[in-house]
């Protein structure tokens, strides 16, 4: 047996195989640097989870003080949410108008979504409603900066006319649930109750 192996390693032609070694070598070092340099590429880009998370954490903190403000307190007028829109990211775009849905704004300021980029949070509450149900909507500036996932779990920039509906447990289908999307100038996260409220308001959000 080993004799025969041996007379079999003397008999291959070395031309063939040094090629098969660079080829094996290529591909070794293709698969090492070319993930290196993907990891460069997108080594700025912001994913949207981690923005989705902060963006809950500041939803609840703002339901917390909707719940414990009086009664009388002022809300936010269509104005005032223009001028917070104005001089926070500087942009023509304005709120939607969601009473017809039954939401109106209670509470708005800035938030602060990525790194120090300024944003805005508005909290709605659903009016006549027996239990409070809120919805949150915050937008800042999209530069290309932020980044999901494909299937196979490989980050890729987020895409102007795409949305993302996730709900915080997909075990529970009455979780509540969060809606990602951009225009190309801003980024949108809107979050309710669940994600029929979200299918409900999500065309007078404009998102695809």
């Amino acid at each position: 047996m080993w004799k025969r192996v041996f007379s079999m390693k003397r008999s291959i032609n070395p031309i063939p195989l040094v090629i098969a070694m660079t080829l094996v070598i290529g591909s070794v070092l293709i698969g090492v640097y070319g993930t290196r340099l993907q990891e460069r590429e997108f080594g700025s880009l912001m994913p949207l989870g981690d923005v989705a998370d902060t963006a809950r954490q500041i939803q609840f903190r703002m339901q917390i003080e909707a719940l414990h403000r009086p009664t009388e307190s002022p809300t936010p007028t269509r104005s005032d949410l223009a001028d917070l829109v104005s001089s926070t990211i500087k942009s023509e775009w304005r709120p939607p108008d969601l009473s017809a849905k039954g939401f109106v704004p209670i509470l708005a300021g800035q938030a602060i979504l990525l790194g120090d980029q300024a944003g805005i949070a508005i909290l709605y509450e659903r009016a006549g409603e027996s239990a409070d149900r809120f919805l949150a909507l915050f937008v800042t500036g999209d530069r290309g900066q932020f980044a999901s996932f494909d299937d196979f779990g490989r980050m890729e920039p987020f895409a102007t006319n795409r949305s993302i509906t996730e709900r915080d447990d997909e075990t529970d289908p009455n979780s509540s649930a969060t809606l990602v999307f951009t225009d190309g100038d801003l980024l949108f996260i809107a979050r309710a109750d669940d994600v029929s409220t979200l299918d409900e308001i999500r065309s007078d959000l404009g998102a695809p």
